[in-house]
């Protein structure tokens, strides 16, 4: 009875044991399933957004898409590109293998051939020499005219009575290795060919998105030579003023007689000849004096001053009391004035929708010179205001409270 029951718990114990184990195995092979299947919708997911990116990108007109609109379809494309090339060269590797298969697997089709054909032949040749003896070897030995082909036959029927039926399976083994081979072949080659069309319509693609980013790439590149063209005429224009300033300055300032004139350098903030300047706006800062990198096309250049942010029309003060240099058009600093405050220093309000003095006029601090613009070089209503020390523009931070 004991025996029984201890039994009766081994039995439990077993059963409890296999459930667990086929529980964990069904819950292992369905988070399998399901993995792949996130897996695959994560793939999809991301071959949608890509499709969509390229779409986008081929919609856009170049010509007359915005620098950061162009830009972004630029790297996008890039990106698309790239991942592209990398399934084409993923799938010509998988395609080469492939291929590599095929030939293996022909190369053991043939060479199964030649072996089934070789144990063919000695069967049938065993089956000759048994029909020429009638079965009796002695007979056929004794009969023949011919020792050598006396003890050759001889020799065959003997292997025919010990090895005829391993003989049979041999070649049922080797047959069935050929039509294995021969089914691993025409897989390899379908493989091939899947992988092969696979590989054009990726070709296709490649190709037609490599169009798309050869435009993009074109225009973006036009538009930074456009824009270093620009900033070139831009640097000119400004070395042309500084070379007018310094004339006016010396024309306004002529140097006394023992002393040495200008000076060279700003003077150190606080002192009396940059004492009293005040900003010529009460508006935020939006961009400081210093290089700067474009924001679309990377490129650097130095900006000369403050760019104050105010909206069109808003007066414009001068900073400090002063004459009027220059008061009209000057380029990219579109309407433009230039105030002399002496000892080499003068100011300068960039991008004016209207200008309110004119050269040679006497302003004094918090005077109406003009008013806040985006004429010239500009991409929106601000104030550009510069400091010059001799025609050089240094931060104004230094000379404003």
């Amino acid at each position: 009875m004991l025996d029984t029951l201890r039994a009766l718990q081994c039995l439990s114990v077993w059963r409890s044991l296999v459930a667990i184990l086929a529980f964990c195995f069904v819950a292992s092979a369905t988070f399998g399933v399901e993995a792949q299947e996130s897996l695959e919708d994560a793939r999809e997911e991301r071959e949608r957004i890509r499709d969509e990116k390229a779409d986008a990108a081929a919609e856009l007109n170049a010509a007359e898409a915005e620098d950061a609109e162009l830009a972004i379809a630029l790297r996008d494309i890039t990106d698309i590109v790239n991942a592209q090339r990398a399934e084409v060269d993923e799938a010509e590797r998988l395609l080469g293998d492939s291929r590599a298969a095929a030939a293996a697997a022909e190369a053991s089709v043939a060479a199964s051939l030649v072996e089934e054909e070789a144990m063919q032949e000695s069967l049938a040749a065993i089956a000759v020499a048994g029909f020429v003896s009638g079965g009796d070897d002695q007979a056929a030995f004794l009969s023949s005219s011919d020792p050598t082909e006396a003890l050759r036959q001889s020799s065959l029927l003997d292997q025919a009575n010990v090895d005829t039926v391993e003989l049979l399976e041999e070649l049922r083994i080797i047959q069935e290795d050929r039509r294995l081979a021969e089914a691993d072949a025409a897989a390899a080659v379908a493989d091939a060919e899947a992988i092969e069309a696979e590989l054009e319509i990726k070709l296709v693609d490649y190709e037609a998105q490599q169009v798309v980013q050869a435009e993009l790439k074109a225009e973006v590149e036009a538009r930074v030579a456009s824009w270093e063209a620009e900033v070139a005429d831009f640097e000119a224009e400004d070395a042309r003023l500084a070379e007018f300033i310094r004339a006016e300055e010396a024309r306004l300032n002529p140097p006394t007689p023992g002393g040495n004139g200008n000076p060279s350098v700003a003077p150190a903030p606080g002192t009396p000849s940059v004492s009293g300047f005040q900003w010529p706006i009460n508006a935020p800062v939006s961009s400081g004096f210093g290089y700067r990198v474009h924001p679309i096309f990377g490129t650097k250049r130095l900006h000369k001053g403050l760019d104050l942010g105010a909206g069109s029309g808003t007066p414009i003060a001068a900073a400090k009391d002063g004459v009027v240099l220059s008061a009209g058009w000057q380029g990219g600093y579109g309407n433009t004035v230039v105030i002399s405050h002496g000892d080499g220093i003068t100011t300068l309000y960039a991008h004016q929708s209207s200008i309110n003095v004119s050269a040679g006029q006497q302003v004094s601090r918090g005077d109406i010179v003009g008013y806040v613009g985006s004429t010239g070089w500009s991409t929106g209503p601000h104030l550009h205001f510069e400091v010059r020390v001799n025609g050089t523009a240094v931060d104004p931070r230094p000379y404003l409270p």
